[in-house]
């Protein structure tokens, strides 16, 4: 009986260090697709408890982090589809969404990052560039590696990065510090 309390103990022991060795860039990762920090951590927790369930089944075919998120990222675009999500964003249309003012030193720092200029226009870009630029330039992942977690093709990946670069160059010299 005593055997799978060990094992329990163990795998509790190893969520904890997956969680602190990577909490960080996973809320960041689910930031840069849903945009809002609290349902980011909200995202994270459930990549986490996922993670734990499917523990046993984890072949190692992939390195943690990539397992993890591929999980964000699937949990992210679930989110996007949701009902959950239109309905805020109808809430939103509307002015009926109250912004909460209480933040973490977390949310502090996620939101004066938002608040850059290029922040902004990363995030204002379509998902499919947007997520290989966070990747590629906030995750420091390679083309490669991209390519994997987003089941893309690497010419795609390629693409997009140039295609996310075109745009922000555009954006950030001609909307924004070009016409100053």
């Amino acid at each position: 009986m005593e055997e799978p309390l060990q094992f329990f103990d163990h795998k509790e022991r190893h969520l904890e260090s997956v969680m602190n060795h990577y909490g960080d860039s996973i809320v960041k990762l689910a930031y840069s697709y849903v945009k809002d920090f609290n349902i980011a951590e909200d995202i994270s927790q459930e990549v986490f408890v996922t993670y734990f369930n499917n523990l046993d089944s984890f072949r190692g075919e992939s390195s943690v982090k990539t397992y993890l998120y591929r999980i964000t990222i699937n949990k992210c675009k679930d989110y996007l589809k949701s009902w959950n999500y239109r309905k805020v964003k109808i809430s939103e249309m509307f002015g009926r969404v109250v912004a909460d003012h209480t933040s973490t030193p977390e949310q502090t720092f996620l939101e004066k990052e938002h608040n850059t200029d290029l922040a902004d226009f990363v995030l204002a870009l379509p998902l499919k560039y947007r997520e290989v630029v966070f990747l590629f330039y906030y995750e420091e992942l390679s083309l490669k590696e991209i390519s994997s977690f987003l089941h893309t093709n690497l010419s795609t990946v390629k693409t997009r990065l140039t295609r996310g670069n075109e745009l922000l160059r555009v954006h950030y010299t001609d909307g924004g510090r070009g016409n100053e």
